[in-house]
C-alpha cells in the first residue's frame, strides 16, 4: 500500500506530510519537476500525457493508479492541498473499501447540479464545456444531477478490483471529453457502470484524519470565467426559475391567507354588485390587496 499525490506543471508548492514520519507506508509524489525535493515524500518522476494540458495530465495519475502504480495493491490518493493528521495505516483500517473504491461525500453541496453551477460561477473551467457536459447529463442520466456529489480530494482504491478499474477508466474518459473538474463526472461514472462506492461521511474541511485546504503558492492560471460564454444552459435556467417560482408561490400563499386580503376580496366583490360604490370601495380594496384593478370593474368605466 502507498499514499500518493500528483503534482504537475508547477501548479503549486508541494506540502510536507508530518504523518509520514509515523508510518511505514511510502508517501509518493508523482511529478514532472526533476528539481522537486521533500523530507516526507519520495519523488517518482513521470511524464505528462499532454504537454500543454497539465491539469488533465494530472488527472491521468490521480484517477488511474492501477496503471501508474502497478507495484502496489492499495493506495490512498490525496490532493496536495490535503494534510493527513493520522497514519495511513489507521485510515485504511477504518475505511478499507469493500467495493474496491472509497470516496468522501461532498459536505457542502446538496446536488451534482449545484456543483456544476458553483464550478461555472467560480470560473474553474471553460463555461461552454461545463454547460455542454451538464446538458448531456440532463438527457443521458438526469437522475445524477439530483444526487449528492462526492469530494475527490481523498480516494482509497484497490488496484486489482475490475469493477473499480472500470469506474476509473469511465471517469477519466469523461474528464477528457468534458470538464477537467473531476467531481462533475464521478457520479455519472458510478451510475453508468452500475457501481456503488464506499461513501465516507466525513467533513471535507476537517476530520479525524485530515485537514483541508492547504494551498501554498497555488496559481490557477487559466480558467477565469468568460462573461461572453457564461450564459447558463436550459437546465440551469430551469433551476433558477424553479427557485423563483417557489418563492413567488410562498409569498402568494402568505398573502392569500392574510386578513387584509380576505377583506379586500369581499370589498371588490361588493363593488361589482353596487356600482355606485365602486370608486371608494375599490380604492380601499387596492390598499388592502395590492391589486390595481379588476376585469370589468373600473371607476372610469362607470360613468
Amino acid at each position: 500500500m502507498c499514499v500518493y499525490t500528483a503534482l504537475l506543471g508547477g501548479y503549486e508548492r508541494l506540502n510536507e506530510q508530518p504523518a509520514a514520519s509515523r508510518s511505514k507506508i511510502p508517501f509518493l509524489c508523482l511529478t514532472d519537476d526533476p528539481l522537486m525535493r521533500s523530507d516526507s515524500w519520495q519523488m517518482r518522476p513521470v511524464s505528462p500525457l499532454f504537454s500543454m494540458d497539465p491539469v488533465r495530465s494530472q488527472r491521468d495519475f490521480k484517477l488511474r493508479p492501477h496503471l501508474h502504480l502497478p507495484d502496489f495493491d492499495l493506495s490512498i490518493y490525496i490532493d496536495n492541498s490535503v494534510l493527513l493528521t493520522e497514519a495511513p495505516e489507521r485510515i485504511m483500517e477504518r475505511h478499507l473499501p469493500a467495493s474496491g473504491f472509497a470516496i468522501p461525500r461532498h459536505s457542502d453541496h446538496v446536488s451534482v447540479l449545484d456543483e456544476f453551477l458553483e464550478v461555472a460561477k467560480r470560473g474553474y473551467d471553460d463555461p461552454s464545456r461545463i454547460f455542454e457536459q451538464l446538458n448531456h447529463y440532463s438527457f443521458v442520466c438526469p437522475e445524477v444531477l439530483a444526487e449528492q456529489p462526492y469530494w475527490a480530494g481523498i480516494l482509497l482504491r484497490d488496484h486489482h478490483r475490475p469493477e473499480a478499474r472500470a469506474v476509473l477508466e469511465t471517469w477519466y474518459a469523461h474528464v477528457l471529453r468534458y470538464s477537467r473538474r473531476d467531481q462533475l463526472s464521478i457520479n455519472a461514472a458510478f451510475r453508468l457502470t452500475g457501481f456503488t462506492p464506499d461513501a465516507m461521511d466525513i467533513d471535507n474541511w476537517s476530520s479525524w484524519f485530515h485537514t483541508w485546504p492547504h494551498t501554498p503558492g497555488r496559481d490557477r492560471g487559466k480558467g477565469s470565467l468568460d462573461p461572453a460564454a457564461s450564459f447558463g444552459p436550459p437546465v440551469a435556467r430551469v433551476r433558477q426559475l424553479e427557485r423563483q417560482l417557489a418563492e413567488a408561490e410562498r409569498l402568494h400563499k402568505e398573502m392569500m391567507s392574510s386578513d387584509a386580503w380576505r377583506i379586500g376580496k369581499r370589498l371588490v366583490e361588493g363593488a361589482d354588485r353596487h356600482p355606485r360604490l365602486a370608486g371608494p370601495v375599490l380604492r380601499a380594496a387596492r390598499l388592502l390587496t395590492g391589486r390595481k384593478g379588476t376585469s370589468g370593474t373600473s371607476p372610469q368605466g362607470r360613468g
